[in-house]
């Protein structure tokens, strides 16, 4: 049977959220977990849908990776797609 009392609304100061979230979560946490979130850089994923952009084939060209390694991480890229690219981009 549902509680059919009366609801007291709690009020709470931004500062007071922070400050709890803080003592429930963040002090519980190991100090080398919470020094990894400020040092580390998000992660640039790799859609494998085809979608590759002249940023991305330049930035596996920086590396040294050559087109048969990008059409076996880009799983419905074709050759002949990744062709057309190269030469929309200039490339080729």
């Amino acid at each position: 049977m549902a509680y059919r009392g009366a609801v007291i609304e709690q009020q709470w100061t931004p500062e007071e959220v922070q400050a709890y979230c803080f003592e429930k979560f963040e002090s519980n946490r190991p100090v080398y977990l919470r020094n990894t979130k400020k040092q580390t850089r998000p992660k640039r994923t790799v859609n494998s849908n085809g979608n590759l952009s002249k940023a991305q084939y330049v930035r596996f060209m920086e590396k040294g990776i050559d087109d048969e390694h990008i059409l076996a991480k880009y799983q419905d890229l074709t050759p002949e797609r990744l062709e057309m690219a190269k030469k929309r981009w200039g490339f080729a």
